[in-house]
């Protein structure tokens, strides 16, 4: 028995894992306690991730369709075939012909350069991504305030005094998302006990909010009325930090202050559904404290206002004097500096075709795409490659992209598994495990609340007729004669670099993604590829800094008030906040520890863990409704509608109903061609991809208008 120490890479807490293998097979993952940082966050995902390597409908080889069934065939075939179509499309209709998606799974793997590579090689503008869906409006914000497109945030929580926690339930999802502090809610639990408070905002009452100081129920989608009216408090109090904003510097602190100050804390009040009293006490206790930190997660962002919620939460720390402070959110450059990197790299902005909505990092929102692919003139997408997505089941209104995706001349889909996106699919191209390979994820180089690095370890081999996906994207630039990453000369390099590396035997040679992560880090300067070996758990490379952020800024202030976002703040206020009677209740979603959004659904043993979805409602109104626990009833939305299985419960406030996301996706089996497997229902078939915010393009994943009936057959 071997033990292979590496890191989970299902998210951003990439915890600690020794892997226990024989015979080049998993026999059990368990956490690696001699890592100093990560293995205390360790959950079930990561426990049972060799599921996915050995799933039993895994594929194993590319496949191309032959009529209504799929046959194995060859790399050599299916890069070919596959270059030849897209070439021809291209001369035909142009570049942005073809278009390219990726879901989670790129985000926590180095590969995605090369996979980008490709992308840049052939000059589409269709690109497409899953921070469409949750944490696009982080970019917009970055951009707008620090003229930076990714500055991630690490919770300093070993000094906060006050923690409010907005749309987040790090008891069940940790402290991670662009920006980790590991064991952090263990870690904000024992901040509790030396007397630090605990807030949490959420319409649900979460287990982070039931372990809380306070809990404030909030209507669904009014975060931005409720950190307004914090801001009308400070404002109005003099509770400004006019020190650390002249430190900053801060400018446009008075359009703000402007807004602030005119808004009526009555109304704010009634829009967000918290007391009045409330919100000023907790905009004075939050302002008054020494160190003190406002996070704003995916419970915030994935809603319409979700930019205008983001930016308010970050203006109440710079005001208040908490940002990049101890006890607060702090900077960090990381080991390499990924927000220099990604301000480099970053695509300028494009308008879509047809909603004129604007990239954001080069992306286009995944909501557009139905569009994109029907509507007819140039830049009208023909083909796609979706590699390491579902986002029929991730995005709005999966009905009318499974049936855009239909109509395509070409669809490759590159993954483990054929997944609900992928069953219109002309070729399928196997993808490869993170326990099946090495790497070093520099993108959450600076996401560590601890700077902390380490490299993560292969754990077994993939089968030998799967070859790692990078490989398919170089591979395929070559074939299509397109120069990778957009580089004249890159191709002959590329070539040059395996010839050598074949004949001087020293592999390490080659193109890869491993050669440029060495380059990366001597670059770099902050330690050395021999130290990062020699430390199988993981390298502390140095202790916490702060202040960190105004030097890489590119901007010489902090601009707190675009007037983009103070025009749409504007907008708001003036909008009347009653809800239509049609749909009578606001539709939110829940995350649990066993499932990270679509991705780990197809588990052969997951309906052991969990059983399901199902629909929570306030028990007031399932009285008012006749409706029993475990009752079937009916969802219904603008756009769609589903049956599921009643839980009454007083979790969720009255006039909210809760379902789980990440469920209702067939896993079909291309090679015996057994029936499709599918758990649960699709949630996001009720979200309109029509109605999304005007800066991120999210949509209103988060706040849907629903009503809910029992189904006739109860």
């Amino acid at each position: 028995m071997n033990t292979v120490y590496t890191t989970c890479r299902y998210c951003e807490a990439a915890c600690g894992l020794a892997v226990q293998v024989q015979n080049n097979k998993v026999e059990k993952i368990v956490a690696d306690k001699e890592n100093p940082q990560t293995w205390r966050d360790i959950c079930s995902k990561g426990l049972t991730a060799h599921e996915l390597v050995e799933h039993p409908r895994r594929i194993k080889a590319p496949m191309k369709r032959v009529g209504d069934s799929f046959v194995e065939t060859t790399y050599e075939e299916a890069i070919s075939v596959i270059a030849a179509r897209f070439n021809e499309l291209i001369a035909v209709h142009g570049a942005d012909s073809i278009g390219y998606y990726h879901g989670n799974p790129l985000g926590f793997t180095s590969g995605v350069m090369f996979s980008l590579g490709w992308v840049d090689a052939i000059g589409t503008r269709n690109r497409y991504n899953v921070g469409s869906i949750d944490q696009n409006n982080n970019h917009v914000v970055s951009s707008a305030l620090f003229d930076l497109p990714y500055v991630p945030f690490n919770p300093d929580i070993d000094r906060c005094d006050y923690l409010l926690m907005i749309g987040m339930n790090p008891a069940e999802s940790k402290f991670s998302w662009l920006g980790n502090a590991s064991d952090g809610w263990a870690r904000a639990r024992e901040r509790q006990s030396q007397g630090a408070k605990l807030v949490v905002v959420d319409p649900r009452r979460t287990r982070s909010a039931q372990q809380a100081d306070t809990h404030l129920s909030i209507k669904p989608g009014t975060d931005w009325a409720f950190i307004l009216g914090l801001l009308h408090t400070v404002f109005g109090e003099n509770l400004v930090d006019s020190a650390a904003c002249a430190a900053l510097p801060a400018a446009q602190l008075e359009s703000i202050r402007e807004i602030a100050l005119a808004a009526d804390q009555a109304n704010l009040s009634g829009r967000c559904g918290i007391d009045a009293e409330d919100i000023r006490q907790v905009a004075r206790d939050y302002a008054q404290a020494t160190g003190a930190m406002c996070l704003t997660q995916t419970g915030v962002s994935m809603h319409t206002t979700g930019t205008l919620g983001h930016w308010l939460g970050l203006v109440l720390d710079i005001v208040t004097g908490h940002l990049d402070k101890p006890g607060g959110r702090r900077f960090d450059t990381g080991y390499i500096n990924m927000t220099e990197f990604a301000a480099i790299g970053n695509q300028s902005e494009t308008a879509s075709r047809v909603r004129g909505q604007l990239t954001v990092m080069g992306n286009r929102s995944l909501a557009e795409l139905p569009d994109e692919i029907r509507a007819p003139g140039p830049g009208q997408i023909k083909a796609m490659v979706i590699q390491s997505g579902n986002p029929v089941v991730s995005g709005p209104n999966g009905q009318l992209l499974d049936s855009a995706l239909a109509e395509l001349d070409m669809l490759v889909a590159v993954d483990l598994v054929q997944r609900e996106s992928h069953r219109h699919a002309d070729w399928l191209i196997p993808g490869v495990h993170w326990l099946e390979r090495e790497e070093l994820l520099f993108n959450l180089a600076g996401g560590m609340d601890q700077p902390f690095a380490q490299y993560s370890a292969q754990a077994v081999n993939p089968p030998e007729s799967i070859r790692p996906e990078w490989t398919f994207f170089v591979d395929l630039a070559l074939a299509m004669k397109v120069p990778f990453m957009g580089k004249k000369g890159a191709n002959t390099m590329i070539r040059i670099s395996r010839v050598l590396a074949r004949l001087l035997r020293k592999p390490q040679w080659a193109f890869s993604p491993g050669l440029l992560e060495r380059l990366m880090l001597k670059g770099a300067k902050t330690f050395s590829w021999r130290q990062l070996q020699n430390s199988p758990h993981g390298l502390q490379y140095r202790d916490r800094a702060y202040g960190q952020l105004q030097a890489q800024m590119r901007s010489k202030a902090i601009q707190i008030g675009p007037a983009q976002f103070c025009t749409e703040l504007q907008r708001l206020l003036d909008k009347s906040n009653q809800p239509g009677t049609e749909y009578p209740f606001t539709l939110i979603g829940k995350r649990t520890l066993n499932m990270m959004n679509s991705w780990l659904m197809e588990l052969p043993n997951m309906q052991k863990r969990e059983q399901g979805n199902d629909c929570e409602i306030n028990p007031a109104d399932a009285h008012s409704l006749g409706i029993k626990e475990g009752a079937k009833i009916e969802v219904t939305s603008a756009v769609g509608s589903l049956s599921i299985k009643a839980r009454i419960s007083d979790r969720v406030a009255p006039g909210v109903v809760c379902i789980q996301h990440g469920w209702g996706s067939r896993v079909f089996s291309p090679v015996d061609k057994e029936e499709p497997l599918c758990f649960g229902v699709n949630v996001n078939q009720l979200v309109d991809n029509a109605a999304i915010d005007p800066f991120s393009g999210i949509p209103n994943l988060n706040s849907t208008r629903v009503k809910v009936t029992v189904c006739a057959d109860t």
